[in-house]
């Protein structure tokens, strides 16, 4: 449960905040952590070699070097950081791969969005499966976004799949849908199934519509949606 709810907080957060495509120079960080003894020179070119990597593959990096400022920032074990770099790292690539599977080159913002879902929820089959409808990479990052929340919040997998491969076929699926997760969570304080979700956001895609008329559709207001999702667990 204390997993679940760190999960949440952590979506709640990525939901909100802008994706990080510019960083300070890491340089600096790493020599203040080696002369305050709390990074070993090994450590550091470990660090160095892991966002390399992500350089020479044209992967973005600013990510990886805010990762690796947050973790010296904590404290975090050298070891874990290069580790959570590396996981990063191949995500990107992963995602990257994807997102091109239509013929269009992502840019750094849809590789990010879409990289960063691997970690919150979304797994590389569901990823993989919304990618052989060949969507633009902006739409696709926005449906694995979308999904990733609705796995937070244990939305049915086959309920997601049906209502974002809608999204995804009709071209309607617009960057608003990432908030369909608030719609589960105001359904269900109303008692309402999942299954009436779905049948309705099916329905509102065909229309070109979003979020807030899939709440109309089921006779609800949009004011209670304003909730991250780790509320949704009090």
């Amino acid at each position: 449960m204390a997993r679940f709810s760190s999960l949440l907080l952590l979506l709640a957060a990525l939901m909100a905040a802008p994706v990080a495509l510019h960083a300070a120079p890491l340089e600096g960080t790493l020599r203040q952590a080696q002369a305050e003894k709390r990074l070993t020179t090994g450590e550091a070119e470990g660090i160095r070699a892991s966002i390399d990597q992500a350089r020479e593959r044209n992967l973005p990096t600013a990510p990886l070097t805010s990762k690796v400022e947050e973790g010296l920032a904590k404290r975090v074990r050298p070891e874990t950081i290069i580790q959570a770099l590396d996981a990063i790292r191949e995500d990107y690539a992963f995602a990257r791969d994807a997102l091109r599977r239509g013929g269009a080159e992502p840019t750094p913002e849809d590789i990010v969005r879409t990289g960063d879902s691997l970690r919150l929820g979304l797994t590389r089959a569901e990823l993989a499966e919304m990618a052989e409808l060949n969507p633009p990479p902006p739409m696709l990052a926005t449906a694995a976004r979308t999904r990733a929340a609705l796995n937070a919040i244990d939305f049915s997998a086959v309920l997601s799949g049906d209502i974002l491969r809608r999204g995804l076929s009709l071209g309607s699926l617009t960057p608003g849908w990432e908030q369909l997760f608030r719609v589960a969570q105001r359904t269900r304080d109303a008692g309402m199934p999942d299954d009436a979700v779905a049948v309705a956001a099916t329905r509102v895609l065909a229309d070109g519509g979003g979020p807030a008329e899939v709440l109309q559709e089921l006779g609800l207001t949009v004011r209670d949606t304003r909730r991250g999702p780790a509320e949704a667990t009090k």
